[in-house]
C-alpha cells in the first residue's frame, strides 16, 4: 500500500527535498510547465510557507540577466549533469528568484500532476544555493532567515 502524498509530504519534507510539479510563473516570461523544485526552509514542517527554487538549463540567459542588472554572479549556482539524479544536463539555480508555496498547495500540486520520489539534494549543492540566496539583494531578510 502506497502512503498518500498528504501524509508522506507532511511527515518527510525537509530542507533539500525535491519535488516536480506544474508551475505557471504569471509574472515572468518563464514557460509554464512541470519543474523540479527544491525546499530551502530549515524547518519546512512548521514554517507557514515553503520557500522553493527551481533549476533551468538556460545557463547563459541567466548569467546575462544578472550581469545586465548588476547582481553578483554568486547568485547563480551551477550544477553539473550527474551531480544529482534529476540533472541530465548542466543547470543553474537563479537564487534571485525563489517562490513561496504553502503545504496544502504543494500537496495538491503533487496529487494533480506532480511527483516526489527523488533523493534529497546533496548538502554541498544545498549550501551553494542557500549562499546564493543570502547573497541576493532581491530576496527579503525574512525569507533568508527561514533557511
Amino acid at each position: 500500500m502506497e502512503i498518500p502524498p498528504k501524509i508522506r509530504i507532511s511527515l518527510c519534507i525537509e530542507q533539500g527535498s525535491v519535488f516536480n510539479f506544474f508551475i505557471d510563473f504569471n509574472y515572468s516570461k518563464r514557460q509554464a510547465k512541470n519543474r523540479y523544485s527544491i525546499v530551502l526552509n530549515r524547518n519546512p514542517k512548521t514554517d507557514v510557507a515553503l520557500i522553493m527554487v527551481t533549476s533551468t538549463t538556460q545557463i547563459q540567459k541567466n548569467r546575462e540577466f544578472i550581469r545586465r542588472v548588476g547582481i553578483s554572479d554568486k547568485t547563480i549556482v551551477e550544477v553539473k549533469a550527474k551531480e544529482h539524479p534529476i540533472f541530465t544536463s548542466n543547470s543553474v539555480f537563479n537564487c534571485n528568484d525563489v517562490f513561496e508555496v504553502n503545504m496544502s498547495d504543494l500537496i495538491r500540486k503533487i496529487e494533480e500532476s506532480g511527483s516526489m520520489n527523488y533523493p534529497k539534494l546533496s548538502d554541498d549543492i544545498l549550501k551553494r544555493i542557500i549562499a546564493g540566496v543570502n547573497e541576493s539583494p532581491k530576496i527579503s531578510q525574512s525569507i533568508k532567515d527561514l533557511m
